[in-house]
């Protein structure tokens, strides 16, 4: 009993091990596509920091696969619909997520 016991448990922890292997991590990122996004993220934040009502130290702006995340706060409504069309006309821009808060900026 005790010897199939132990086989028994051999086998479940080579099947966990076997498993977990094949969950694996997704595919690493190539340096392309770092440098894309780095090059996307940087042209999105000029073209963010030139709308009237944007300052640069109250917006952050992250891009990832081409889709950017701006957060942040802006002086009025207006600001931050133009902040965001701003960002959806940079070259490269699949998406464009946002969580930018209107009024006093601190």
């Amino acid at each position: 009993m005790t010897r199939s016991r132990l086989s028994r448990s051999i086998m479940i922890m080579a099947a966990v091990v076997a498993l977990g292997a094949c969950a694996g991590e997704p595919m690493p990122r190539d340096t392309a596509s770092y440098a894309d996004d780095a090059s996307i993220n940087t042209n999105v934040q000029a073209a963010v920091v030139g709308v009237p009502g944007v300052h640069a130290n109250n917006m952050q702006v992250n891009t990832y696969e081409g889709v950017v995340t701006l957060r942040g706060t802006v002086e009025h409504q207006l600001a931050a619909q133009n902040a965001i069309q701003a960002a959806r006309q940079v070259a490269g821009v699949k998406k464009v997520d946002y969580d930018i808060k209107v009024g006093a900026q601190p």
